[in-house]
């Protein structure tokens, strides 16, 4: 703990008085030391001078304590001190130094020059002060509040709009960016310059401007950190920048404060700071990254120097959190290697300040302090000594599978075999002398587990795990084990090379606690080897496979289980191809079915259907490898359907390919399978009924009837679609036989479409107004007057013989008048019916007119199809036309004789008679009587 008198303090000298006020000052905004001096900041230390009635304001000029450890002795430095009036500056406004905050940041170069970022200064442009602690502490004069060090200097002041309330020296850092090691360049942060666009300013010794770093976004407070470090090992100081209110624009297109760091990596020779070589970006909302960077030094013991940036409010529930970056010949990983949370409360601001590259404990490697400002407390992180460790793997390039030189002690079964040497070692700075290793070989590692195509001999596994001791040892530790490749028919894969993997890690302790110790350097290392293969002195297979193809079962029908056949053969003319297969895309709407082939033996292909950028492709086996001077016949059966959207046609697109590292695949082969449209459209009629019997009368008979409607008749028409595409444009024609007048034979008495036809007659049916159900007599004069008829045998006038009915007489269209009915449908879709009913009755009052007539009555439809409903071509339009007839059928009535009815009586009770007879016969009229009580009482 070192003390500073904290006091407020008045002094009279001569005419002026000065005042200092240390209230609030903010001790320990920043803290630097060299060598045994540290320096203590309060950059809202205030300052007043007084003489006589005027003053110079009570402002936040800001000061430093500064404290040797050595002789103890004492200083302050407070650059903007002056006892120059306030009206003097309201008359020139320039140089004004009253509210610099001296102290805000600092920084200490290698010599001994103290450096105060001052953002208050010149009216909030802000200003650099520098000068030698050696001097500050000679000037001093503590009799007096304001004494003058020599050598002191101040960046100057500026009229360009973009410095206005630009807080240049925000933060300040030292380096060395204009080759001339003699000298020492200043770097200044002003995260609102232009404007709050921020910019990095690095000066010369004569705070001439050497570079200036411009920020990318406004208000993100580029320049609120900057450090100075060589994170590359060339020897060059390079620059880091922190932007801790960087918003980051997200997927769903919002923006995020997260905060961003520019690593700005310094070009040989005398170039220009540019474009960051690195971003590094926060990923927690608020987290503030970036609000403050440390260099580490070498964490590692690697070369490279290491880096801090602190999220203050990043974390779990916002405490704060520091993460760690290595550096590189690249310069720093864009990953963190270490990530230290908050062991304070939320609110603590842990990683507000940094401070690391000095070694407390002694043990070689540099620590790290954490300043968490709302919890008042420092956390130290104490670095853990590094061991670089070293690893080797030593495998034979090429495996051969003729050369059979092992046995398996499981099987007995030779197999080829192959010895593996793993060797580890360790360096560094106070290795202990007990370090346990982990060492985990791994075989073929880049396969699934189960398709792995070398196995360890004693174990048949995939791996093994070695346990060594590397403590106090210098030169490495070895091993050698034997492994062996399987079965070529247990695996596809004889191209790639079979890679090995060996990794080493430190052995966790058994009481939980993490070792004393951080393994570095090289714990990774892979080798390969490969398969030999049967290709030529260069080892390198090339095939030349050829495909031709073609297709059977087109054209594709709309609406049809269209099934194909893709009639293939493929070949190769050249070396063999490893794991060939057949590539078939199908179009949308095709299914794979199945594929055979005309290998004896190996009829069924293997195939397995896939997506491939949302494709479906049929992958199937053609060997592994296919060999020089292979032909196989494929025939692929694969399904189509849904092709209303296809087009004229669809494709397949058909390769065969392998794995080869030359000429791997043959040239693709595309069948277009035109796509057609095709309905059958199916018509038929029927009579309800078929034939009717009309028994002729009489003529008086025919004159007293009454009745003038005969038996009903229906014509039917339907239309059936039998696909196996939809029609559209549908028309269909009838044509019946009478107009409905009275001397028509037939009355029509209603047209009833059904299933969406839409039909209009010509002329209209029932002009009587009839009804189907109970038909009314007709208003014409023309009716007969009695309703009953009677029952006699009809005969020819003139003749005393009996009449013949006269051979059919055909009633059709052709034959007269007639009734034309039109109907139409817009689309008749696949399996739809339509039906026209025609409800008619026979006109008795015309029929009697001809009693011996018989008559064929006969109506005809007929039906076309203007187009269907598909952008391609159709194969035919449908058409037909049906004939419904109805046969009309004349018969005489004759009397039954009296004899015939005695007969038939007689001859019912005779046979009744003997019924009854045999019945009797076999007792069929005998009853067994239940026993009484006094029957049973008696037995």
């Amino acid at each position: 703990m070192l003390p500073f008198d904290l006091n407020d303090e008045t002094r009279q000298v001569g005419s002026y008085t000065f005042q200092t006020f240390k209230s609030r000052q903010g001790l320990g905004a920043s803290v630097v030391s060299w060598k045994d001096n540290i320096v203590a900041c309060a950059p809202w230390q205030h300052w007043n001078a007084l003489e006589k009635t005027e003053e110079a304001e009570k402002t936040p000029v800001g000061g430093c304590f500064l404290a040797q450890l050595q002789n103890g002795a004492r200083a302050e430095y407070s650059p903007c001190r002056d006892n120059t009036m306030s009206q003097v500056y309201q008359e020139n406004g320039f140089n004004d130094r009253r509210c610099c905050e001296a102290g805000f940041s600092s920084a200490v170069t290698e010599a001994g020059e103290l450096v105060l970022g001052a953002p208050g200064g010149y009216f909030f442009l802000g200003l650099l002060a520098r000068a030698p602690i050696a001097t500050i502490v000679s000037s001093y004069r503590p009799g007096t509040l304001l004494w003058h060090v020599a050598s002191q200097s101040f960046s100057l002041d500026s009229y360009e709009p973009e410095y206005e309330d630009g807080y240049r020296g925000y933060s300040v850092a030292v380096g060395e960016f204009d080759g001339d090691l003699n000298t020492t360049e200043y770097v200044l942060g002003a995260p609102t310059w232009s404007w709050t666009l921020g910019a990095v300013e690095i000066l010369n010794s004569n705070h001439r401007t050497l570079h200036k770093l411009h920020g990318e976004q406004m208000a993100s407070y580029f320049g609120h950190s900057v450090t100075v470090t060589d994170v590359n090992g060339d020897g060059r100081h390079d620059l880091l920048v922190g932007a801790p209110l960087y918003m980051e624009s997200r997927t769903d297109h919002k923006l995020a404060e997260v905060g961003r760091v520019y690593l700005f990596l310094q070009p040989r020779g005398h170039h220009v700071l540019g474009t960051p070589s690195l971003l590094l970006t926060g990923t927690q909302l608020y987290g503030r990254f970036g609000s403050a960077i440390a260099p580490l030094g070498d964490l590692d013991r690697d070369g490279y120097n290491d880096v801090a940036v602190a999220a203050p409010y990043g974390g779990p529930s916002g405490r704060g959190q520091v993460l760690v970056f290595l550096g590189g010949s690249e310069g720093l990983s864009s990953r963190p290697s270490q990530i230290l949370d908050s062991p304070f409360p939320a609110g603590s601001g842990f990683g507000f300040s940094l401070r690391g590259a000095t070694d407390i404990d002694d043990n070689g490697f540099p620590d790290l302090l954490v300043g968490a400002y709302g919890a008042n407390k420092v956390a130290v992180y104490r670095a853990q000594p590094v061991v670089m460790a070293s690893v080797q793997l030593l495998v034979q390039d090429s495996l051969n599978p003729a050369v059979k030189n092992c046995v398996l002690p499981q099987t007995q079964k030779r197999v080829t075999c192959f010895n593996i040497q793993m060797c580890v070692g360790a360096t560094g700075h106070n290795i202990p002398q007990q370090l346990p290793i982990n060492a985990e070989l791994q075989l073929d590692r880049q396969k699934p587990r189960q398709g792995r195509r070398v196995l360890l001999l004693n174990s048949l596994l995939v791996d093994t795990m070695l346990r060594l001791d590397l403590g106090g040892r210098q030169s490495p530790i070895c091993h050698t084990t034997m492994a062996f490749l399987r079965d070529e028919a247990d695996f596809r894969d004889k191209l790639s090379p079979i890679m090995l993997s060996f990794n080493v890690s430190l052995q966790p302790r058994k009481d939980g606690v993490a070792p004393a110790v951080v393994l570095h350097g090289d714990t990774h290392v892979q080798e390969q080897t490969r398969i030999i293969l049967d290709c030529g002195e260069d080892d390198v297979c090339v095939p030349q496979l050829q495909l031709s193809a073609s297709v059977m079962g087109s054209p594709l029908l709309i609406g049809a289980n269209n099934v194909l056949e893709l009639r293939m053969i493929a070949a190769n003319e050249g070396e063999g191809a490893y794991e060939a297969q057949l590539a078939v895309h199908l179009p949308t709407g095709a299914h794979y079915m199945r594929a055979i082939s005309d290998i004896k033996g190996f009829e069924r292909l293997i195939c397995n259907q896939k997506k491939e950028n949302e494709t479906k492709m049929v992958l199937c086996e053609l060997g592994n490898p296919m060999k020089r001077n292979a032909r196989i016949g494929i025939t692929m059966l694969v399904s189509v359907e849904n092709l209303e959207e296809a087009g004229e046609h669809v494709s397949f697109w058909l390769q065969i390919r392998s794995k080869n590292s030359q000429n791997p695949n043959s040239e693709a082969v595309l069948l277009d399978v035109p796509v057609r449209a095709e309905a059958h459209v199916e018509l038929r009629g029927n009579s309800f009924p078929a034939s009717l019997v009309v028994i002729a009368e009489e003529e008086d008979s025919r004159e007293n009837s009454s009745n003038i409607w005969g038996p009903k008749v229906e014509h039917t028409y339907e239309l059936h679609n039998n696909g196996p595409g939809a029609a559209s444009g549908l028309r269909l024609s009838l044509c019946l036989p009478g107009q409905s007048q009275p001397s028509d034979l037939l009355y029509i008495l209603d047209i009833q479409p059904q299933g969406g036809l839409q039909c209009s007659p010509q002329p209209t049916p029932n002009p009587y107004k009839l009804n189907w159900r109970q038909p009314t007599p007709s208003p014409s004069p023309t009716s007969p007057g009695r309703h009953k008829r009677e029952r006699r045998q009809a005969s020819l006038p003139g003749s005393d013989q009996p009449a013949r009915p006269q051979d059919p007489v055909l009633l059709s269209c052709d034959s007269g008048p007639h009734t034309v009915v039109q109907c139409e449908l817009q689309e008749m879709a696949r399996g739809q019916r339509a039906m026209v009913r025609v409800l008619a009755f026979l006109q008795l009052s015309s029929l009697q007119q001809r009693p011996l007539d018989q008559f064929v009555l006969q109506s005809q439809a007929w039906f076309n199809v203007s187009s269907l409903p598909y952008a391609v071509p159709a194969l035919s339009l449908p058409s037909g036309e049906a004939l419904v007839q109805t046969q009309l059928l004349r018969t005489l009535e004759r009397d039954i004789p009296i004899w015939w009815v005695l007969v038939g009586v007689l001859g019912g009770l005779v046979l009744l008679t003997l019924l009854v007879l045999a019945m009797w016969k076999v007792g069929f009229f005998k009853r067994n009587r239940p026993p009484l009580e006094e029957d049973e009482e008696d037995e």
